[in-house]
């Protein structure tokens, strides 16, 4: 029987989670060692985990379609902080699809190496419903890995490369084997909501937006507790602003502890690492 992530032991190589965190937090960024350092130290605080990607480099901004090696060079960030903080770190793997084959053979390296609990990133690029996510998606399934996309929709409109929940509820639906989690609930929530309707395999990120009252209390009402997860889009936003959405709303303490642990743990307590 697999043992639970939360209760395993680390070898010189591996990782450790001597006892389960009080918090995970599913979607952070970093974009230098500075803010790293100031995102651990806080997670200690607060008893949390990190779920960590790398979506840009030191004096960059996040491509819209970035190259291999810019992915590569972003992966290699990730994986150096999850193995030098292996009790808050989780690294989530970035990726452009577009990158066919290499994209494939990039996840296959990243979770080859990677003996612990792991996800996947997808950012900019291509677009939720486009077929040349397929086969990475198929990998994630094969992995049992869980998809962080950004999702948004803005009145504006959304940009060319950007994924609207609508779109996610598409892909969603056509990998029923995987499960998303839906980066800033959509943005929109009352729309994001609406398409996630009905579709098991999503959780709703709600990192991202601002603390606004009844945020998460609309998507436990709608989706319930068992589809929320917390993540604060850190360290973009601050933790305290986002895990205000959890602790003032009016929800169970039940409901609470599904959100801010509970959820996520599961999932990686589903992975197959061999």
């Amino acid at each position: 029987m697999q043992v639970p992530w939360t209760q395993r032991t680390r070898s010189r190589q591996g990782w450790l989670f001597s006892l389960p965190p009080g918090i995970i937090d599913v979607h952070v960024h970093y974009r230098s060692e500075a803010q790293l350092k100031q995102a651990l130290r806080q997670a200690a605080r607060l008893d949390m985990v990190l779920c960590v990607n790398t979506i840009n480099l030191e004096g960059t901004t996040s491509p819209h379609f970035p190259s291999a090696e810019f992915v590569a060079a972003c992966n290699d960030r990730t994986e150096a902080a999850a193995r030098e903080h292996p009790q808050r770190v989780i690294p989530f793997w970035y990726l452009n699809p577009a990158h066919g084959d290499e994209a494939c053979a990039e996840l296959r390296r990243r979770v080859k190496r990677h003996p612990g609990p792991q996800g996947v990133k997808l950012w900019m690029a291509v677009k939720g419903n486009d077929p040349r996510l397929d086969p990475v998606l198929d990998l994630c399934a094969e992995y049992g890995l869980p998809v962080l996309q950004h999702t948004n929709i803005e009145t504006g409109g959304t940009l060319p490369t950007e994924t609207t929940p609508q779109e996610m509820r598409g892909m969603a639906l056509r990998h029923p084997d995987v499960t998303f989690l839906w980066g800033h609930a959509g943005s929109d929530i009352e729309y994001g909501v609406k398409c996630a309707l009905g579709v098991q395999n999503v959780l709703m990120d709600i990192g991202g937006n601002e603390a606004t009252n009844g945020y998460t209390e609309s998507l436990v009402r709608y989706l319930g507790a068992e589809r929320v997860v917390y993540g604060s889009d850190a360290t973009g936003r601050s933790f305290a602003s986002q895990l205000a959405k959890v602790y003032g709303a009016d929800i169970t303490e039940d409901e609470r502890e599904k959100i801010l642990y509970g959820n996520a743990a599961a999932l990686f307590d589903q992975q197959r690492y061999d």
